[in-house]
């Protein structure tokens, strides 16, 4: 089970950065981390979106992303929300590699056991 859960809503640049430089934080720290994706927050999760993602003055967000998943390996798992990706029409085909469809329920009983939720 995670140590933390996040739950990723909004699809604003800052807070997608921030979802994932505090999760490269808290993994460097040895915590387990697990992030569910949801709405405009997909965008942090699939192809189109992490080309698309950039801040000035810092590197894409896939630099981070790719960062958290090589730093993480078995203490991050990454989800999309099935019922926000039929909203937003994402399919599976759409996300990153290593990121699981999974459903409200799933958040719900892995964020109860972890000894914080983090929202963006």
């Amino acid at each position: 089970m995670p140590d933390y859960a996040f739950f990723i809503i909004s699809g604003e640049r800052e807070k997608l950065y921030m979802a994932f430089i505090t999760a490269i934080g808290y993994v460097s720290a040895g915590s387990k981390i697990y992030m569910f994706f949801t709405m405009d927050g997909l965008n942090g999760i699939t192809k189109k979106g992490l080309e698309e993602i950039k801040l000035e003055n810092v590197k894409p967000l896939k630099y981070y992303v790719d960062n958290l998943i090589e730093l993480g390996e078995n203490d991050i798992e990454l989800a999309a929300c099935e019922f926000g990706m039929k909203v937003k029409g994402i399919g599976e085909e759409d996300l990153i590699q290593g990121v699981k469809v999974s459903g409200v329920s799933e958040f719900a009983y892995k964020s109860s056991t972890a000894k914080s939720i983090l929202v963006f």
